[in-house]
């Protein structure tokens, strides 16, 4: 069940195209860029940016539907970033609530203990938002068997970054105040690398697991949804034989 009423997509859509770039840009800076390479270089920005750009797409795809006046399927391209978006969003959410609180971690310069409002929009609003999005905006079935593993692809390369960035960029003279991993179980120069892949084995099978449970909510909430649909079509038919 989902809603299909393409104005009250539309609105929702748009909110949250507000507020989850406003939260991105509370987080960078007009002047300091140093402040933006770190801040660009965390998963929590680029999982906002890439949701930022897959809602944008898909109110562009909702006003579509409204100019022509009828429900239109999404793209395959569309159903697959939307599914990925899902996906980073959610482990940005488990990653910071599960792993990150316990240790004092914030985006910036000072360690603290409390929930900042720019937290609060990069961790929380906006994967709550995107999970409202997809239960009730989102058209089931829409994802293949196989896209939560290729949805890994994200981490990935964002793995294979961050590795590189502190490997060979962070020793520029140039780069005064970059942190060299934005994460502590990402620091190779501190703890090793056994210690790192060992935390990237553990993020691997969690994210198939996520993937995986995205794509079972989404085959069973299809599944219902059809069935549903089946029951009232037969229902309405019972009525027309009735009044024959």
């Amino acid at each position: 069940m989902y809603i299909k009423n393409q104005t009250i997509v539309l609105t929702y859509r748009l909110i949250y195209i507000g507020l989850c770039g406003y939260g991105i840009l509370r987080h960078l800076s007009v002047s300091d860029s140093i402040r933006n390479i770190n801040m660009l270089s965390y998963f929590t920005i680029q999982s906002n940016i890439l949701c930022f750009l897959v809602m944008l797409a898909s109110a562009i795809h909702t006003i579509v539907c409204i100019l022509k006046d009828k429900e239109l399927k999404y793209l395959r391209a569309l159903s697959f970033f939307r599914g990925m978006a899902f996906l980073v969003i959610t482990i940005t959410f488990f990653t910071y609530s599960i792993v990150l609180t316990q240790t004092g971690f914030t985006m910036g310069n000072v360690t603290t203990h409390g929930l900042t409002i720019n937290d609060l929009f990069v961790h929380y609003m906006i994967p709550i938002m995107t999970w409202i999005d997809f239960v009730f905006f989102q058209p089931k079935p829409s994802f293949k068997k196989l896209d939560p593993i290729k949805w890994l692809g994200a981490p990935f390369l964002y793995f294979i970054f961050i590795l590189i960035r502190g490997k060979y960029f962070y020793t520029s003279k140039t780069l005064v105040g970059i942190k060299r991993y934005p994460y502590y179980f990402l620091d190779v120069g501190t703890y090793g690398y056994l210690y790192v892949l060992r935390y990237a084995f553990i993020f691997l099978i969690a994210c198939i697991v996520m993937g995986y449970v995205i794509w079972l909510l989404d085959f069973s909430m299809g599944l219902f949804y059809t069935k549903l649909t089946n029951i009232r079509n037969r229902l309405k038919d019972k009525l027309r034989i009735e009044e024959k």
